[in-house]
């Protein structure tokens, strides 16, 4: 079996996985969810709005009155079920990717993953 067939073993075993059928499910309720939308919605444009701050302006006034809004705006995001299923699903398939990752980098260098306890020491620039 080559490298590329592999990768697609891989890639099949990842779309049948618990994280990305869980990751799939609470998609497919998110978009059903006019509510849920809107605050990803709101999300994401005071996302754009604090970046484009960032970029036109120093006013440390403006800048954390967005990054309130952003927070606030956050903290409803997660506490709306919809919206906070699909964060933990993604956050899921999200770790699950790393581990893969961690496990093929291993594979090609014998160096051990970055985590909390030995990222100081590594060098690789990653800011744990």
């Amino acid at each position: 079996m080559d490298i590329i067939d592999m990768a697609k073993e891989l890639g099949n075993m990842l779309k049948e996985s618990q994280q990305m059928v869980s990751l799939k499910k609470s998609e497919e309720v998110l978009m059903q969810d006019e509510k849920g939308k809107g605050l990803l919605n709101d999300l994401y444009m005071l996302q754009q709005e604090m970046s484009n701050a960032m970029s036109e302006t120093t006013d440390r006034d403006i800048l954390e009155d967005i990054q309130k809004r952003y927070s606030l705006k956050q903290d409803e995001v997660l506490a709306y079920d919809a919206t906070r299923a699909y964060f933990e699903a993604k956050g899921n398939f999200d770790g699950l990717m790393k581990k893969i990752n961690d496990v093929i980098l291993y594979s090609i260098t014998g160096q051990e993953p970055c985590s909390d306890d030995n990222c100081s020491s590594c060098g690789c620039g990653c800011g744990h």
